[in-house]
């Protein structure tokens, strides 16, 4: 079995990828599982070169050795590993999807969305271009998102649904700007890497099903999936970049050993999570 470790470049890591990574190599231990790490960087305005050097280091001296994919010793040129070397991989497999008619061109704004949109929850798109027949190109190129519920089986939360046309609609794949999404990048990335075993945070609970969707279409076999608690801040919130959550950068400057670190991300959860032990 296959997982991976996918930091994006938009911030250096912080506790929360600290427990983050505790989970990915504890149950690929416990699975028998590989462990390979790739640098997600889809988003070109936010990801920056120095997030990359800072964070394979500090996985590195954190003891987090992935078993292949990107390092700090093969980090140099080109590689397989980087979404933004990865463009016409992702340009064949849209070519595949364009080809059967289940993509579209939109124009909508995301301001446009939200005026159409009634009530809270996640941007629904509800498919106002899917007939427009609009270039693909210069457009926001949209996936046709299959109708029905799908259930799977989470290895730590048990049996999920999930209906995607009700919960995001037809989801965007590349945006106007010629940047792929997070939603498509992952899946196409998961596919060529083999991997079968995805660990990670209950943040992203709510993509699982249409990824699914994504790698039925493609005739892809699905992974398995094990989502875990998050890090909290004092308010509550999601330990985030954005955020400027204390790098693990600075603790180890403070004189923090990797040792004190962990400690420090696992008896967070501990207080998070009373009584939750997976390992």
């Amino acid at each position: 079995m296959i997982t991976r470790f996918a930091p994006s470049l938009t911030g250096y890591l912080h506790l929360g990828h600290v427990l983050h990574m505790h989970y990915v190599w504890g149950v690929a231990q416990k699975m028998g599982a590989k462990v390979l790490c790739r640098i997600e960087d889809h988003d070109l305005g936010r990801a920056r070169p120095e997030y990359e050097t800072g964070i394979l280091e500090t996985m590195e001296w954190l003891g987090f050795v992935p078993d292949f994919g990107i390092t700090s010793a093969t980090a140099a040129g080109p590689s397989d590993f980087r979404q933004s070397d990865c463009g016409k991989h992702y340009e064949a497999v849209l070519r595949h999807l364009r080809d059967r008619g289940l993509v579209y061109g939109c124009d909508c704004t995301r301001k446009q969305i939200l005026e159409r949109q009634s009530g809270q929850g996640e941007l629904c798109y509800p498919g106002t271009c899917a007939d427009k027949g609009l270039p693909l190109d210069g457009n926001t190129v949209r996936l046709r998102v299959p109708a029905g519920e799908i259930v799977f089986h989470d290895l730590n939360l048990g049996e999920q649904r999930q209906t995607p046309r009700v919960q995001c609609g037809d989801f965007s794949l590349r945006d106007r700007a010629g940047q792929w999404t997070y939603q498509f990048a992952c899946v196409c990335d998961d596919i060529r890497h083999g991997v079968d075993l995805v660990v990670r945070g209950e943040d992203i609970l709510l993509s699982t099903a249409r990824q699914i969707q994504l790698l039925q279409l493609l005739g892809a076999p699905l992974p398995r999936y094990f989502h875990h608690p998050l890090l909290l801040d004092d308010a509550g919130k999601k330990l985030s970049k954005r955020q400027r959550s204390e790098s693990i950068a600075e603790l180890r400057a403070a004189g923090a050993t990797p040792e004190q670190v962990m400690a420090q991300a696992l008896s967070r959860e501990s207080a998070a999570e009373p009584g939750h032990q997976l390992f």
